[in-house]
């Protein structure tokens, strides 16, 4: 939950720009490059001997062959599976945009309708390489585009080749200019945010997962417990029977003593088990009521020094399935809640014929509302990131958003009565109460 801070918080949209998997395959590198190869070929194939237009085919063809070649050697002499680091792979982004612009520069420069070819490289080096890649290449693509505009060879063509005017020259040129670090930019964002959300899902995954191990974990003990009542009822019989009955020595007499204690010990552990998690029920693992989950979900920052107060009107009669999404997702919301409280979190949950609702709110200093348009988008956070804690990384909130969408919530961010941040929960009743008869499979999983 991200608060704002008169004194110190400020907003942080965590850069995750740093290595995210590198650059790309050596191999699909190649494969592009001969599709270009024979793309270059094709076309120099059609323009000279299919149009019948004038080609400097002893510059061009050179040119296209040493791309070539270069494949060749790569394809025989290096790993194709190699996964290339970031210098590596904006190398070769950088060759592809010099060799495009010598090919162009022989075949008419920016007159040249395949010039809108030098806009590739740097796409793909924005969508799957750094910041610092992707600058470097936007220069060189620019250097470029402005020597093609100088070039002294004219476009292919049958006869005298048409002349453009400098003014539509330079309207080429500036269009390409500007194409070039827009499309960069925009792609350079998109793959950021996709990279961003991919993280995040994972983390999510992850979260939710581990969740449903230890869901798993208390339904096995609850189990086990209500299993090993009766063989344990049966020791506890016999070895009683056997202390009132003995006439033996002193000592054995210890002995049996304490198997009938610790057996009795046993038995209250069982048995405490049983009560608190009510291991005879069909459907106590997939149904309770919505105030039970709240407090279940927040019963681990009840012992932090903030007040939890619960204000449930009528929920216990509202029963729902017990998932790890809405244990999870609550825990993360009441958790961030806590941190950023001054004395006071409430918990208030409701419904009525059409809607079911839960309110949470504390009395800490309440969203940026400079941000509070885009929680819930991961990553943002007025929190400086801590290596190795998602609560650092803005992902808290994002978790807790996702898992209760899934379940057909939705979210608003707002300020509560007493000016702190307040979260307010809503689903369709319907929707809730087709879930709580909905029997969990592994389809259920996200």
């Amino acid at each position: 939950m991200s608060h704002s801070d008169n004194e110190a918080d400020e907003l942080i949209l965590v850069d995750l720009e740093t290595p995210h998997g590198g650059g790309v395959r050596l191999g699909t590198l190649v494969t592009i490059r001969w599709m270009a190869v024979a793309g270059q070929l094709l076309a120099l194939l059609i323009v000279r001997w299919g149009l019948g237009f004038d080609l400097h085919v002893h510059l061009t063809v050179p040119i296209v062959l040493v791309s070539a070649l270069l494949n060749l050697w790569f394809s025989f002499r290096a790993d194709t599976n190699t996964r290339l680091d970031e210098k590596q792979s904006a190398a070769h982004l950088a060759f592809d945009l010099v060799h495009l612009s010598l090919l162009l520069f022989v075949t008419g420069g920016l007159t040249n309708p395949f010039v809108l070819l030098m806009l590739a490289p740097t796409s793909v080096s924005a969508s799957i390489l750094g910041q610092r890649s992707t600058k470097f290449l936007i220069a060189v693509s620019l250097v470029l585009v402005t020597t093609l505009a100088f070039t002294p060879f004219s476009l292919p063509w049958k006869g005298d080749p048409p002349q453009l005017p400098p003014v539509l020259i330079a309207g080429i040129w500036t269009a390409l200019c500007f194409t070039l670090v827009f499309l960069a930019l925009y792609m350079a964002r998109v793959g950021r945010e996709g990279r961003h959300r991919a993280r995040a899902l994972a983390a999510t995954q992850a979260a939710l997962e581990q969740e449903q191990r230890l869901a798993a974990l208390g339904t096995l003990a609850a189990a086990a417990a209500h299993e090993l009542g009766t063989p344990l009822g049966t020791i506890l019989l016999a070895s009683r029977e056997l202390l009132d009955t003995w006439q033996g020595d002193a000592e054995t007499r210890a002995d049996l003593e304490l198997i009938v204690a610790q057996t009795s010990r046993c038995r209250d552990i069982l048995a405490e088990l049983r009560d608190q998690r009510k291991a005879g029920s069909d459907s106590h693992f997939t149904e309770t009521d919505l105030e039970a989950l709240l407090r279940e979900a927040a019963a681990p920052h009840a012992e932090r020094g903030i007040t939890i107060q619960y204000v449930a009107e009528g929920v216990d009669q509202l029963k729902v399935r017990r998932s790890s999404e809405f244990i999870h997702a609550f825990r993360n919301i009441i958790e961030n809640a806590v941190g950023y409280a001054g004395h006071l979190v409430q918990v208030s949950a409701g419904w009525d014929k059409e809607t079911v609702s839960v309110t949470i709110a504390d009395d800490g200093p309440g969203f940026d509302p400079q941000i509070i348009k885009r929680l819930g988008e991961p990553y943002v956070t007025t929190r400086h990131p801590t290596p190795g804690k998602d609560g650092g990384l803005g992902l808290g909130l994002f978790i807790a958003k996702t898992l209760l969408e899934r379940t057909g919530a939705t979210l608003e961010f707002g300020t509560g009565a007493t000016g702190g941040a307040e979260i307010l929960i809503e689903w369709p009743r319907a929707t809730l109460e087709n879930s709580s008869t909905k029997t969990p499979s592994s389809k259920d999983k996200p």
